[in-house]
């Protein structure tokens, strides 16, 4: 059988992919060896510092903690346009240990004893990446800003403090974990974190019980909605619960910490806030305890008009590479909750699985995908002069 030689163009493009698949595990792997949980991301913002400075650009840093970077269109006479953001974070969950990844056929896992970091090291890789692909390919492309926020695991810190239009930024990309890789996040959920606690009436279970109310027993009563809800549009779980001091006591203490997830709206939304109060409040006063429940706003749910230029341009670069374009809606927050306040972003998935864990991995031939993808968007995209922020 006559074997099939690949053509000169065909052996150099697969030289190319294969060299952007190894220099982009490198960074994956050098990343990771970084320890960057939330609130402590200095050192994986001097790293990522370091690198930008090496590649002809002035990186610097506000007041929340956030690196930037501005990088110049090509050709010069574009640089009038208003610059693409692309966004990620740099603080990932605790343990978030330095660490040496396991690579094993493409794919990249944590050694075991914490969490690989993907979420979100692999957008930080994506952009450096697709900077570094558009330089040495010499491509056509507007001006960029570059955003790595803080904080985003713990409410979206920088991202909050951060506001796109003063860098003239009209449209972005935000590159995180949401789904399986390429994948453009629609619609998302708003994010509410509550806390709840119950206070009762401590006393010795070996003696009389009158006049005692354990607050363990009022969690244990209370009938708060829990799972998923009304056709799965919102889920409600309890993620931490810390009470009593000894088991010979009645606990008169508890605190317990949730979160809702919800794509429900306006009024509905605050009858879901008012059950979940509602259920502690009347188990604790049943028991003759009280509850305190608070709630915080971590994150705002949002929805992405698919016609909207930028996002059809990333779908017609997908097609361009053979890539049915594919949209989901997510429970899962990112920073584009708190930019679309100001800007016309949308998430696109780096497809890090099992993220949050020790198990989590993440292939790496779909980052190239994602790369690719974005330096055909990059490399053809014109903004609207119309085009304006929200």
């Amino acid at each position: 059988m006559a074997r099939t030689r690949a053509t000169p163009g065909v052996r150099a493009a697969t030289k190319k992919i294969a060299t952007l698949e190894s220099r982009l595990t490198a960074t994956m792997i050098a990343l990771a060896g970084i320890p960057s949980v939330s609130g402590h991301e200095d050192e994986v913002r001097a790293w990522l510092a370091t690198w930008l400075t090496a590649h002809g650009l002035k990186p610097s840093t506000d007041d929340a903690g956030n690196l930037m970077a501005r990088v110049p269109a090509h050709p010069a006479s574009r640089d009038g346009e208003p610059p693409i953001m692309l966004n990620a974070h740099m603080d990932r969950v605790p343990p978030g240990l330095a660490h040496r990844p396991i690579l094993t056929e493409g794919v990249l896992r944590s050694d075991g004893n914490t969490n690989l970091g993907a979420d979100d090291s692999a957008g930080l890789a994506i952009i450096l990446h697709t900077l570094e692909e558009l330089r040495s390919r010499t491509l056509d492309h507007p001006p960029l800003l570059l955003l790595f926020t803080v904080g985003e695991e713990v409410g979206l810190i920088g991202a909050k403090a951060f506001d796109p239009r003063l860098w003239g930024a009209r449209e972005g990309i935000v590159f995180d974990n949401a789904g399986e890789a390429g994948v453009v996040v629609t619609h998302a959920a708003t994010y509410i974190a509550f806390d709840v606690l119950l206070r009762g009436i401590g006393g010795h279970p070996g003696k009389h019980l009158e006049g005692t109310a354990s607050a363990i027993e009022m969690f244990h009563r209370a009938s708060y909605p829990v799972g998923m809800l009304d056709g799965d549009t919102s889920r409600v779980s309890i993620g931490r619960i810390e009470g009593g001091s000894a088991r010979n006591a009645v606990p008169h203490e508890l605190r317990a910490l949730g979160e809702a997830r919800t794509l429900l709206e306006g009024s509905a939304r605050e009858r879901l806030m008012e059950q979940i109060e509602t259920a502690f409040t009347s188990s604790a006063s049943a028991l003759g305890g009280t509850a305190t429940v608070a709630f915080d706003p971590h994150c705002d749910g949002y929805a992405v008009d698919e016609s909207e230029p930028l996002l059809q341009a990333w779908m017609q670069a997908q097609r361009a590479l053979d890539i049915a374009p594919r949209t989901m809606t997510t429970f899962i927050g990112s920073d584009a909750s708190a930019l679309r306040a100001h800007t016309r972003v949308f998430t696109v998935s780096t497809g890090a699985m099992d993220e949050h864990t020790a198990d989590e991995w993440i292939a790496i031939a779909p980052l190239v995908t994602q790369v690719e993808t974005a330096l055909a968007l990059l490399s053809s995209y014109h903004a609207d002069a119309t085009t304006t922020s929200r």
